[in-house]
């Protein structure tokens, strides 16, 4: 239930020109954000090999953080918004929310996680798990935006570059595991999901508010809450005095 919600909500807010237009600001500031921050680490890394890959990675983040301004500053021109977004103030919930607040990078995993507090396998384990998760949420935005050609074509422009992310990272793990570090390998990979995860629960929290809050105890309490209530309250002793049942012998 929890899935449709978000689903539903995430469906309004494309076809919002205020909220896309928000959207599309936001994750050209995360993705920006995160290509520096793979531009610091392939500064850091010794194997040269990885270093390639994360100086190409970081290109591609900025050129995606271009694609979503440029798409953003089309959305503001079609429908006459203010080209920062301005417009968006007071409006009800859209995915640009709670990202900054959070200080989450460009694919939902916290800026902490640099390469030189946690070192390169677990580095490449965090990318690879957030890479995933961007390429399965950009393919959801990208099939919401069907009746948008423009901004669909940025997520399947955008949907290449994640592909190539997934397999190059996925690589260096494989590479890794052979060598005989595959209990590391699974470690940096359950924290990575882990620390995704429990961010994933803020942002629905912070994205939200109280609407959604109601929603979901509305649902609860009334598939999980009021049937037990009432099986209790059917089974609960009698109080008070009550009529002696046909049959049974009064006790003094």
């Amino acid at each position: 239930m929890v899935s449709f919600l978000l689903a539903l909500r995430e469906r309004r807010v494309w076809r919002d020109p205020v909220r896309k237009q928000r959207t599309l600001l936001s994750f050209s500031a995360t993705e920006e954000d995160g290509g520096r921050d793979l531009a610091r680490a392939a500064r850091c890394v010794r194997d040269p090999e990885l270093r390639a890959h994360l100086e190409r990675h970081s290109r591609d983040e900025a050129r995606h953080a271009a694609l979503f301004r440029a798409r953003a500053a089309e959305v503001a021109q079609e429908h006459g918004l203010a080209a920062g977004g301005d417009d968006a103030h007071g409006r009800a919930w859209d995915l640009a929310s709670a990202r900054r607040a959070l200080a989450l990078e460009a694919h939902g995993l916290s800026n902490s996680a640099a390469i030189d507090s946690a070192g390169e396998l677990e580095y490449v384990a965090m990318l690879h798990v957030a890479e995933r998760k961007a390429a399965e949420l950009f393919s959801a935005y990208r099939d919401m935006n069907a009746g948008d050609p423009a901004t669909r074509a940025v997520f399947e422009a955008i949907l290449k570059d994640e592909k190539y992310h997934v397999a190059y990272t996925g690589t260096f793990l494989e590479k890794w595991r052979k060598l005989g570090r595959g209990a590391e390998v699974e470690r940096a990979l359950g924290a990575a999901a882990g620390s995704r995860w429990l961010g994933a629960w803020k942002r629905v929290g912070l994205r939200s508010a109280a609407g959604f809050s109601h929603a979901v105890l509305f649902a609860l309490y009334w598939t999980l809450l009021a049937p037990f209530g009432l099986l209790a309250r059917r089974r609960a002793a009698p109080r008070g005095w009550q009529a002696p049942r046909a049959g049974s012998t009064a006790q003094y």
